[in-house]
């Protein structure tokens, strides 16, 4: 595990160490008194810029729910390729496209098993040189779950989803 660790992070300086790479990511929390149920989401992303247009990156986190006595952890994995296809002054209009997998653990039952592939529309606006507003605002593709009742990414099959669940906000601190 060690050895893991230290080759990861050897990784991230080395990649740091070029203007190219972004660091971010997105973070939420939300509580129901009533039905007594809390998520905590915690999904921090790395990217490195291969052009004015082109760029990749992963987003690798962690999701926490309590729903009436039930404890479920659970992790995300997932790819991407972005596109900028407009700018306009400190305004970039993207789409990233990729794959997401999730799996997680209620004590007692079987792992929950997730994945989405499609594209996520995006806008950043650049605040400063290095600092940088991103907000996700939608999903077209195709989602499967293990069971769709539990899911994370929403209900099984193909389509497109604009409402406020696909919606996210983030910041990214570019080296």
């Amino acid at each position: 595990m060690k050895k893991i660790l230290l080759v990861a992070v050897i990784a991230v300086m080395s990649l740091t160490a070029s203007a190219q790479v972004y660091l971010g990511g997105s973070l939420g929390t939300w509580r129901n008194y009533d039905a007594n149920t809390t998520s905590v989401t915690i999904l921090p992303e790395v990217g490195y810029t291969l052009s004015d247009n082109w760029a990749i990156g992963t987003v690798i986190g962690w999701n926490y729910r309590y729903n009436a006595g039930q404890k479920y952890n659970g992790l995300t994995v997932a790819p991407y390729v972005r596109y900028t296809f407009l700018k306009l002054d400190n305004v970039n209009v993207f789409v990233d496209g990729g794959f997401g997998f999730y799996t997680g653990k209620v004590k007692g039952f079987d792992a929950q098993n997730e994945w989405e592939v499609g594209l996520k529309p995006g806008v950043a606006v650049n605040l400063t040189d290095k600092l940088s507003f991103v907000t996700h605002v939608g999903f077209l593709g195709y989602r499967k779950a293990d069971d769709a009742a539990l899911g994370v990414f929403g209900n099984d099959g193909f389509g497109f989803d604009l409402d406020g669940n696909a919606l996210t906000f983030g910041l990214y601190y570019n080296f």
